[in-house]
């Protein structure tokens, strides 16, 4: 979702066009307090999944929808913790923590896991909270635009370095150059192309382009993934574009 088309002026925090999508995960006890932090930026027009710990990451395409995770947890000790390094194996959506205990030690172990911002729970403010957001999903909006990933002010091209998709005649390029392809191909790279830098399960490649429900597939995607490796990686043995997430499926890497 391009930076442009979702922050404009309003009220001097935050002016939304079109909603970015912010999940918030915590952990036992904390419910009430996640559902407070829902409330504040609902009221901002931002779109919020509130989700305990569990299993937030068995739907990990979910994530491709995702601009931002924010984590209301316990401290170093707390099981949501390690949520910020789970996230890290699969996305690089901006992460805010929310934390009892956030001092010296606590910041410097949540940034090193991948961490982008730490707020103490003991000394919270609703407005720092809530401006805090808004620049993780500024900045991070605006560096996917640069990074690749590209859409056309139509909605018909998707560039990400030197690979290219015309959606109106269902045609992939590199570096100019047509590369042809079957339609499942196609569809394949679409999708990806469409959640740039996020990961996409098998299951969700299948049931997006195969338009089934999906039943042992992993094979099938995995072969239709080599053939189009052959075709559009400089190296297919060393692919630069699309990367598999051992255990989950694949996703498109930003061209840097």
């Amino acid at each position: 979702m391009s930076a442009n088309k979702i922050f404009t002026a309003k009220n001097e925090i935050t002016g939304i066009k079109s909603r970015p999508n912010v999940i918030i995960a915590y952990g036992e006890g904390k419910r009430e307090e996640a559902m407070s932090l829902s409330d504040m930026l609902s009221r901002e027009e931002i779109n919020v999944i509130p989700h305990e710990k569990g299993d937030i990451f068995e739907n990990t395409c979910l994530f491709g929808d995702m601009h931002m995770m924010v984590v209301r947890d316990g401290g170093l000790s707390a099981p949501e913790f390690g949520l910020i390094e789970e996230l890290r194996k699969m996305s690089d959506i901006p992460v805010l923590t929310v934390s009892d205990g956030c001092d010296e030690i606590y910041r410097t172990m949540a940034l090193a896991k991948g961490a982008d911002a730490c707020m103490n729970a003991d000394e919270f403010g609703r407005f720092e909270f809530k401006a805090r957001v808004v620049s993780l999903l500024r900045r991070y909006l605006k560096n996917q635009d640069r990074a690749g990933g590209i859409i056309s002010a139509d909605g018909e091209t998707l560039t990400n370095g030197s690979i290219s998709i015309d959606r109106r005649r269902r045609e992939v390029f590199r570096s100019g150059s047509l590369i042809r392809m079957t339609a499942i191909e196609y569809g394949i790279v679409e999708y990806l192309m469409e959640n740039c830098g996020a990961v996409c399960t098998v299951d969700d490649i299948y049931r997006r382009v195969w338009n089934e429900t999906p039943y042992s597939v992993r094979k099938t995607v995995v072969e239709h993934i080599r053939r189009i490796r052959s075709k559009i990686e400089p190296d297919p043995h060393n692919p630069s574009y699309i990367k598999v997430v051992f255990g989950v499926g694949y996703k498109m890497e930003r061209a840097v």
